[in-house]
């Protein structure tokens, strides 16, 4: 049987248990999906998809607790490289704004005016005028990307939103309960 088939058998067996797993079955992350499945129900992640399949479909309730601990590892792997992600991202926009400031660089303050001014103009233009016919589809292009860029701008020079930040910290440093804030039970 073709690894297709047996992936699609896979999804299907597991889809009620484990939905991000048999999400995962259909795009890039399929093979470490497999091997999360094979690892934790035979304890051996190079187990074939066939023999995988099979023991997903006569499953029993200690396969299908396997596969439910199989889902929530996956789900914390997939948070953990999401925060990766997220970190890697602040560390390059912090870098960017540290050589900026150190090499006493206009060019992104620049280049950041002329984006902004850019996405106003043309909004402006598409808000006060009747566009010419057969253009529209271009000038929304045209904003969307411009959009965009704005956005970039604006977290490049102002971070994400304090609110934002303020939750970050209390995910990372949450606050201990002071003793009158203990309910008496």
């Amino acid at each position: 049987m073709s690894d297709g088939k047996n992936k699609s058998r896979i999804k299907r067996a597991i889809a009620g248990v484990a939905p991000s797993l048999a999400t995962a079955l259909g795009g890039p992350l399929a093979g470490a999906a497999v091997a999360q499945l094979s690892r934790l129900i035979f304890g051996d992640e190079n187990v074939d998809e066939e023999t995988l399949s099979k023991a997903l479909e006569e499953a029993n309730p200690e396969t299908l607790l396997a596969i439910k601990k199989a889902e929530q590892e996956f789900q914390i792997a997939l948070s953990a490289a999401s925060v990766e992600a997220q970190r890697i991202d602040a560390g390059d926009r912090a870098d960017a704004r540290a050589r900026q400031v150190t090499m006493n660089d206009w060019t992104p303050s620049i280049l950041g005016a002329f984006v902004i001014i850019g996405f106003f103009v043309v909004l402006g233009f598409m808000v006060a005028r009747k566009l010419p016919p057969g253009t529209e589809t271009e000038f929304s292009i045209m904003l969307g990307a411009l959009a965009t860029m704005t956005a970039a701008v604006v977290n490049y020079f102002f971070g994400s939103s304090a609110s934002s930040r303020e939750k970050t910290h209390l995910i990372a440093y949450p606050a201990k309960p002071k003793n009158d804030d203990v309910a008496v039970r």
